[in-house]
């Protein structure tokens, strides 16, 4: 990416419908989550697309979609809405690939499609009929994704009529009677001709002839009527000896690409607060937090970043959480008041100082794997700002107002970082580079400064929407 596009456009992937739906939960603006996958193909793009490299991400998904991989329809489905990398955002195919999942039982394509056909795109009008019909669906199966869509359904309760509900409920049924159709075709092409006598054999592997043809196919002896233990059945586990705070903030740890942590401000509340990389991670949250937690009603408040741009946060919880960086009074937010930017909108950064003088720096992440230096620039001197003081920054060096630029629009990251002396990341950085090569020089930089006494070094981070 050419710095100067970089620079100008100070913007991040595309977010869609999610600008558009005020009363949609912000939670879920940017999301790739998806089941673990069924074939090596749909794990192939799940990994491309972790990494940032969408074309393979689309590859390696298509291959698996021509198989009818539900995962991979799901990818598809999903690259489509947020119109990943190069890819220009397209409903239509996304509401395609989504309904090809979802036709096969995936929870969470149901739950888009209900999103997607509540808030319309370009050349896609909304029709809340139809985003009430994939909410009711989801509803019916058990888990988190039905969970969120019981959420969604009282959202969408207040803006639709009887008469929208009643004609959801109609295409549910049209819907069901297809499905169910097609279930049968397929089940009927799909069983081969058994030789004489072979009904109801027995069999030493797997599930067929087992004996309760009554209940779903499993590997594992069902439990029976009245809680008894049937035989050969393993033990149950033991309970778990570890603290529920403890096991939570173990698990928060593992989440790859996340910055999450657990607060209990009084007794009896709890708060997890942070970044995931997808909605699947925080679905996961969710239900552990459920399990662990039956009789408090946690305070869940986390945003999807996805990779790259959810490892230059993470990398900077890594910091403040190995002391290298704190809070130490510094703050970030935009003068408007809000945290969304519309394409042309100026950026003014109002920036509350440490209660010591300190040396600031105002970096732009975006989630092309980028950060553009927006103060100091190449050759400029560090802004200074006094204890405790509040500044507005807004324009360049040579006096260029900094604004919102054009797509792709989306999830986006402005951190200030503010130390007691001037940082040594050398006089040839270029005012555009890779984040991670930045975050690396930044680590190094904060720790040859140490940290006087009163005076840390801080990061304020500042998550930002924006839209066309």
């Amino acid at each position: 990416m050419e710095e100067r596009t970089t620079t100008q456009r100070l913007g991040g992937p595309k977010q869609g419908f999610w600008q558009r739906a005020g009363w949609v939960s912000l939670a879920f603006l940017w999301m790739v989550a998806m089941a673990s996958p069924a074939r090596p193909d749909a794990a192939a793009g799940r990994e491309a697309y972790e990494k940032g490299d969408y074309k393979r991400a689309m590859a390696e998904w298509q291959a698996a979609a021509d198989r009818n991989d539900p995962d991979a329809e799901f990818g598809l489905g999903s690259l489509y809405e947020i119109g990943a990398g190069d890819l220009k955002q397209n409903y239509k195919q996304a509401d395609y690939w989504y309904r090809k999942a979802a036709d096969q039982g995936n929870s969470e394509a149901q739950y888009r499609l209900a999103l997607i056909w509540a808030t319309g795109g370009d050349d896609f009008p909304a029709d809340l009929g139809e985003s009430y019909k994939w909410v009711l669906l989801a509803l019916e199966n058990k888990g988190v994704w039905s969970t969120l869509a019981a959420d969604l359904k009282s959202q969408l309760d207040k803006v639709t009529s009887a008469g929208q509900r009643a004609d959801a409920q109609r295409r549910v049924a049209v819907w069901k009677e297809a499905r169910a159709a097609k279930k049968e075709q397929t089940d009927v092409a799909a069983v081969p001709a058994q030789p004489p006598g072979s009904a109801n054999k027995g069999s030493t592997t797997g599930c067929p002839g087992w004996p309760f043809p009554t209940l779903p196919c499993t590997e594992q002896f069902p439990a029976l009527p009245g809680g008894q233990t049937p035989p050969h059945a393993p033990a149950p586990p033991r309970p778990a000896t570890k603290a529920p705070i403890e096991e939570l903030n173990e698990a928060l740890a593992q989440v790859d690409c996340a910055a999450l942590r657990a607060q209990t401000p009084t007794e009896g509340s709890l708060i997890i607060s942070g970044t995931v990389p997808n909605a699947g991670e925080k679905a996961k949250l969710v239900e552990l937090v459920e399990r662990l937690f039956p009789d408090v009603r946690p305070e869940v408040t986390v945003d999807i970043v996805p990779p790259p741009l959810c490892r230059s946060v993470a990398a900077l919880s890594v910091m403040r959480a190995s002391g290298l960086v704190g809070e130490a009074g510094l703050s970030l937010r935009l003068n408007s008041g809000s945290l969304r930017l519309r394409e042309g909108n100026p950026i003014r950064l109002e920036v509350r100082g440490p209660p010591y003088a300190s040396n600031l720096r105002i970096d732009y992440f975006s989630l092309d794997g980028q950060v553009a230096h927006l103060k100091p620039e190449a050759g400029e001197p560090p802004p200074k700002l006094a204890a405790g003081a509040t500044r507005l920054f807004w324009n360049s060096a040579n006096g260029e107002t900094w604004s919102a630029g054009g797509a792709p629009f989306g999830t986006e990251l402005i951190t200030v970082t503010a130390t007691p002396e001037p940082l040594d990341l050398g006089s040839s950085r270029s005012t555009v580079e890779p984040a991670a090569e930045y975050l690396r020089d930044l680590r190094g930089a904060l720790g040859r400064i140490g940290a006087p006494s009163g005076r840390p070094s801080a990061v304020a981070m500042l998550l930002i929407k924006t839209s066309p």
